[in-house]
């Protein structure tokens, strides 16, 4: 059984019950999220360990964010309460003004989240994993969380990140410095991105041309394509894994569905093109529901989805 890490921030996500702008919204559902929180739950739903090194408030979410994630697996042995922080939250407007997507409104500014830093980082800890994974939202989110990312890979065994650009977070120009920063100092072995994240990043949307050049900095490159399904790079190869057509109620946490059910797949000995084929599934039982972890599959939920698709 293999056993990964993440480092990020987790938050409370309130998801509108009915879609269209927010000011007509007056029902939301609570759920747990964060994008490594996300990749944890979904590298566990495949039979593996993970745990999360992570700051939350002294606050009823932040009980809630923990007592969860115990709860579906997720060692949170390394998430410290913060008694002078909120844990932060975030709002999920959906099928407004585009149908289809969906827009996060955040309140995480000085979070007990983004006060994540080294001295948080426990080396034993890491260095007791088979893979370390963090992302450009946990870069982006505070000087501190940033540095905490690079001590916890400067132990790591095997490093994984996921662009994630979120471009209310931060601008296009310190997304692009603070990304290649990290990919030029550490040679990572997983990078998961998409091609609007390569547009800011190597100002490149192709994603044949963009994963050529980010296979200097990493020895596997997954592109995430939407609704189209993904892309995987690795040692002048490419496979190309389509997506499926079904009802979308809310496209947040899919790209995180495919690549921690992708990680944890490879990890449990699964090539990489069969890992990827999973993982699009992960994702698109991700963007039928609101939440970004209630709908994430096992490995058998998965193979039911690919023999009911295959007969059709």
């Amino acid at each position: 059984m293999a056993k990964m890490v993440t480092l990020g921030e987790i938050l409370i996500q309130f998801n509108s019950i009915t879609p269209g702008p927010l000011r007509h919204v007056n029902y939301f559902e609570k759920h747990v999220a964060g994008s490594e929180a996300n990749y944890c739950v979904a590298f566990i739903r495949q039979g593996n360990e993970c745990g999360i090194i992570a700051r939350v408030g002294k606050d009823e979410f932040g009980y809630n964010a923990i007592e969860w994630l115990r709860g579906k697996g997720v060692d949170v042995s390394q998430i410290k309460i913060d008694d002078s922080s909120p844990t932060g939250i975030f709002f999920i407007q959906r099928h407004y003004p585009v149908p289809y997507k969906s827009d996060s409104i955040y309140y995480r500014k000085g979070s007990a989240g983004s006060k994540l830093s080294p001295n948080d980082v426990d080396e034993k800890y890491v260095r007791s994993a088979d893979i370390v994974h963090s992302s450009g939202i946990t870069l982006a989110i505070s000087d501190t969380a940033r540095e905490a990312v690079y001590e916890a890979f400067d132990f790591a065994r095997a490093r994984s990140f996921d662009t994630n650009i979120r471009l209310k977070l931060w601008s296009p120009d310190k997304a692009r410095y603070e990304i290649m920063r990290i990919l030029n100092k550490f040679h990572l072995n997983f990078l998961i991105t998409d091609t609007d994240d390569s547009k800011i990043v190597l100002g490149e949307s192709d994603p044949d041309k963009a994963a050529k050049v980010f296979l200097n900095y990493a020895d596997v490159v997954v592109m995430k394509m939407g609704a189209k399904g993904a892309a995987l790079y690795y040692e002048g190869k490419k496979y190309y894994s389509h997506g499926y057509t079904v009802p979308v109620e809310d496209v947040v946490g899919a790209g995180d569905a495919l690549g921690g059910t992708f990680l944890s797949l490879y990890y449990r000995g699964f090539t990489l093109e069969k890992a990827l084929d999973y993982g699009i599934v992960a994702a698109t039982l991700n963007v039928m529901i609101r939440g970004d972890q209630e709908n994430l599959p096992s490995t058998t939920d998965i193979e039911q989805f690919l023999r009911e698709f295959e007969n059709r």
